[in-house]
C-alpha cells in the first residue's frame, strides 16, 4: 500500500506525453501529485481504447486513484484537436465530465483542473496548414473556458507560447520541460496556499498570527511571479485610480505595480483570476482617453 506523506494531500495528473516533463511522484509542499502520461492519449479515441482516456478511468487502477484523489488535472487535447474539430472534441469532453460528476461526487466542487491546449505548429491529414489548426486550438481553448462554467471546473490556462516547442513541433523542448512542470505545480500549490495558511487562526495568538500572516505574503508573491499580466498605462493614472477601477469592476487580483516605461504589472494569486481580467481589459484601456471617461 502507498501511503501519502504527512498532512500531504494528493494530486493526479493524467496527461498525454506532454506528462513527461513530471517525474512519477513529485511531493510540493502541499500535495503529492502522481502523474501518469500515456503518449498519443485523446479525450476519446474510437480505435484504440488504450489511447482513449473515457476508457482508461473506467479501467484498473484509474478508478481507485481517481477516488482517493483530491485534485485531478488532466493535460489531454492536443492529440484531440489534431483530428477533430473542436465543437466535437468539447462535446467528448462534456459527456467525460458528467460521467466523473456522477461516479465521483467529491470531484463536483471544484476538483478537476483542465489545462488549455499546448500550442501546436505540426499539421495533420483533418488540419493540412498551421492556420487551420491554430484556429481550431483557439477554438477549442475559448470553448473550454465556456465549459469550465458549465461544469465549475478549474480551467488552466497554461499561456505557453510556441518558443517552447521542440524541433518536432509539437512537445515542449527539453530545455523549457523544467519550466512547464513547475508552472503547473505550482499553480497546485497555489490552490491550497491560502485555505492552509488561514487554518484555525481564530486560536492563535496575535504573534503566532503577525509569523502566519508574514508567510502568506512571502507564498503569494512567490505564487504570483507565475501569474502576471502587463498593460501600457498613461502617467494621468495613479495607483489609487488603478486599484479603484479593478475593484468597481469586480476584478480579482494580487498587487499591482508600474515600472519606469509606465508598464502597468498586475499580480494574481490564481490562474482563473488571471485569466478572467485578461480578457476583461484592453489593451488600451489604461489610456488617457478612458481616464476620463471614468473619473472625469
Amino acid at each position: 500500500m502507498n501511503y501519502l506523506p504527512f498532512g500531504k494531500q494528493s494530486v493526479l495528473i493524467l496527461s498525454d506525453s506532454h506528462g513527461r516533463c513530471f517525474e512519477p511522484t513529485t511531493i510540493t509542499p502541499y500535495y503529492c501529485v502522481k502523474t501518469y502520461s500515456i503518449s498519443g492519449l485523446q479525450w476519446i479515441n474510437k480505435f484504440d481504447k488504450k489511447l482513449c482516456l473515457f476508457s482508461l478511468i473506467q479501467q484498473d487502477p484509474y478508478p481507485s486513484l481517481i477516488n482517493s484523489t483530491s485534485y485531478i488535472l488532466f493535460i489531454v487535447g492536443t492529440n484531440s484537436v489534431r483530428t477533430l474539430p473542436a465543437t466535437e472534441v468539447i462535446n467528448q469532453l462534456d459527456h467525460i465530465l458528467e460521467i466523473l460528476y456522477s461516479q465521483y461526487v467529491h470531484l463536483s466542487n471544484g476538483k478537476i483542473i483542465i489545462t488549455t491546449c499546448i500550442p501546436c505548429l505540426k499539421p495533420s491529414k483533418r488540419f493540412p496548414t498551421i492556420s487551420l489548426l491554430k484556429n481550431n486550438i483557439d477554438n477549442y481553448n475559448q470553448l473550454l473556458l465556456t465549459l469550465s462554467r458549465k461544469h465549475k471546473f478549474f480551467y488552466l490556462d497554461l499561456q505557453v507560447t510556441i518558443d517552447w516547442l521542440g524541433y518536432d513541433l509539437i512537445h515542449i523542448h527539453y530545455k523549457y520541460r523544467h519550466h512547464f512542470s513547475n508552472l503547473i505545480l505550482h499553480y497546485i500549490d497555489s490552490l491550497n496556499v491560502n485555505q492552509r495558511l488561514n487554518d484555525n487562526v481564530q486560536y492563535r495568538s496575535q504573534e503566532a498570527i503577525a509569523r502566519r500572516n508574514k508567510i502568506r505574503n512571502q507564498k503569494l508573491k512567490h505564487i504570483q511571479q507565475f501569474f502576471t499580466l502587463a498593460r501600457e498605462v498613461h502617467p494621468v493614472w495613479s495607483y489609487a485610480h488603478l486599484k479603484h477601477f479593478l475593484k468597481l469592476n469586480g476584478l480579482r487580483f494580487g498587487s499591482i505595480s508600474i515600472n519606469s516605461h509606465n508598464r502597468l504589472q498586475i499580480r494574481f494569486n490564481h490562474c482563473m483570476d488571471m485569466t478572467y481580467v485578461d480578457q476583461a481589459l484592453p489593451v488600451n484601456i489604461f489610456d488617457w482617453k478612458n481616464f476620463h471617461q471614468w473619473f472625469q
